[in-house]
């Protein structure tokens, strides 16, 4: 409260998914919804070193360190680095990348030296408001997670069950089976910690997780199982924004306890998803038919602008963006950007949420 007995003055959060650099990202409208906030925020997709040694594993990529400062560049403050590529070049390219984008004036999240430096809460102030955020991932690759005395990410493990009908199998040969997941509890527990004990008016939580499209059985729905649990009990613990990514479409946001949950924030900037790119395979078993994860939907996302009032957000404007020929999200318009509004509209729908549009842009309003 300020001493006027009143809420503390508002201030705005811009978020934006996946940024993956190979060059700086050439300056556009978007940028201005993030220059314009007082903090913004993305998930920083690969490691931005010169280090290491390629991962053996299906998909690896990397950005030059000297890459660092276009984040900044384009109006970015806060940056998640828990996510399935930040080991792409082993543990030398994850210390590397920490190091070049805290010199270039962002700060990071989700990963650190040791288990204790990857979860601890990175604390901002905006017009009087102190943030605490933390960042984890439940897309692990083998090694990925921080120890005590092992760098890596701080984890949020799912247990994975595969479930099959054999009369389902006896009858369509082929057929996927139904794959379950939830988080594991000691992970979970932790977590909750972390949460917790954060000393600041507002938290806000990043999390890598959920499915791709092509990566999962259409019959299964946008959201894992373990997702909508995991977000509920994160805020029961203090979150009050819960950031989610990796999928690269735009997924919808639900409201919990009058916080919001942004299960996916899309794409901002994928310069390996340029027009013409295809991403190389580093693996070849099993077989994947990689077509079926270029769907039209990465190319259209969006910018997502939180107001507070104090700690709590008080509404979020969604700005439609779609992919240009180098993989960088500009400023939808027309048929484009209303063909996103009644996807988002749609997505939020089924959490319960209304998405009004308003314009060229998405109003989602927090009682």
């Amino acid at each position: 409260m300020s001493a006027a007995g009143g809420l503390r003055p508002a201030w705005t959060l811009a978020a934006v998914g996946d940024v993956m650099l190979e060059r700086p990202s050439a300056p556009n409208p978007a940028h201005d919804w993030l220059q314009g906030a007082d903090v913004a925020f993305a998930n920083l997709e690969a490691p931005l070193t010169d280090r290491g040694h390629p991962a053996d594993k299906l998909i690896v990529l990397r950005g030059a360190p000297a890459l660092a400062p276009a984040l900044r560049a384009m109006g970015l403050g806060v940056v998640s680095f828990a996510h399935n590529h930040s080991l792409d070049f082993g543990i030398p390219g994850l210390l590397q990348t920490l190091e070049v984008v805290r010199a270039a004036g962002v700060q990071v999240i989700g990963a650190g030296p040791d288990l204790d430096a990857a979860l601890a809460p990175m604390i901002t102030e905006h017009r009087g408001v102190r943030v605490a955020w933390i960042g984890f991932a439940s897309t692990l690759p083998p090694g990925s997670a921080a120890a005590a005395e092992r760098p890596g990410l701080a984890p949020l493990r799912v247990r994975v069950r595969i479930e099959a009908d054999a009369s389902v199998i006896e009858e369509q040969p082929g057929t996927s089976p139904y794959v379950s997941t939830s988080v594991n509890e000691e992970d979970l527990e932790r977590a909750i910690h972390t949460v917790r004990r954060a000393r600041a008016d507002a938290v806000v939580v990043s999390v890598h997780w959920g499915v791709p499209p092509g990566w999962a059985a259409p019959f299964q729905g946008i959201l894992a199982d373990y997702q909508q649990p995991l977000a509920h009990a994160l805020i029961d613990a203090g979150a009050d924004v819960i950031l989610g990514h990796h999928p690269h479409t735009l997924h919808g946001v639900e409201i919990y306890r009058g916080r919001p949950i942004c299960y996916s924030l899309g794409n901002f900037v994928f310069h390996a998803m340029a027009e013409g790119r295809r991403l190389t395979l580093g693996r070849p078993a099993p077989p994947y038919r990689m077509e079926a994860v270029w769907v039209p939907e990465l190319e259209e996302s969006a910018v997502f602008v939180l107001d507070f009032e104090g700690p709590q957000c008080s509404g979020i404007t969604v700005h439609p963006t779609v992919a240009d020929a180098a993989g960088e999200q500009r400023p939808a318009s027309g048929p484009q950007a209303s063909r996103i509004l009644e996807r988002m509209r749609t997505l939020c729908a089924s959490l319960g949420t209304t998405c009004e549009a308003s314009g060229t842009a998405g109003v989602i309003k927090i009682a």
